[in-house]
């Protein structure tokens, strides 16, 4: 039923957004996550990449979306030792970008909205022990983007994510909350 409302949701505002107000951002980013504890398993610190398009329907407002992954490693885990988490999947909500200052092309950038993501965890030989499923997070971040050009941006962002996956591992259920702060740098493209 969630992924229902989502969906919903996300077809309501993408039509009934004015044609005029229009216009399409791409962007591309690499992330470094602080290290997270899933589960008491402490992580080591993160690496990742995503990608969001945003879609403005209003002068500084935009609804976005996207994909994002992020891999976890772990010494010693509640799966067993050498495990990798790696944290897949897509990103929503809603962004404001706005100009430092009358005068300025220096733009910073607020994000608010949510995840449906899952963690899988994969052993040495990247064998999937376990899948979370998809479930619902949150997520903010807040960024400045330099213009280069007309068209082209970039800059850094600090993001918070958090979600709660549940993992069954030879019929034990593990629950867990994984929250970080990853540090994105990335580039924009607007059309």
């Amino acid at each position: 039923m969630k992924r229902l409302t989502l969906l919903a949701a996300g077809l309501l505002v993408t039509t009934t957004v004015p044609v005029g107000a229009q216009g399409l951002t791409a962007d591309l980013r690499a992330v470094a996550a602080t290290p997270g504890k899933l589960a008491g398993t402490e992580l080591d610190m993160g690496v990742g990449f995503g990608v969001t398009v945003a879609w403005r329907v209003q002068p500084h407002l935009h609804v976005y979306g996207g994909w994002d992954w992020l891999h976890f490693g772990s010494d010693n885990s509640f799966a067993g030792s050498d495990r990798d988490f790696e944290e897949t999947g897509y990103t929503f909500g809603l962004r404001f970008e706005h100009p430092l200052g009358d005068a300025s092309r220096l733009l910073y950038r607020v994000d608010a909205g949510g995840t449906y993501k899952h963690v899988e965890i994969e052993d040495v030989d990247g064998d999937i022990i376990a899948d979370s499923k998809h479930g619902l997070g949150y997520e903010a971040g807040l960024g400045l983007l330099w213009p280069a050009g007309d068209a082209w941006r970039f800059g850094p962002t600090i993001r918070f994510r958090s979600l709660s996956p549940d993992f069954d591992i030879n019929g034990v259920t593990t629950s867990g909350t994984l929250r970080y702060v990853g540090l994105e740098m990335g580039v924009s493209r607007r059309f």
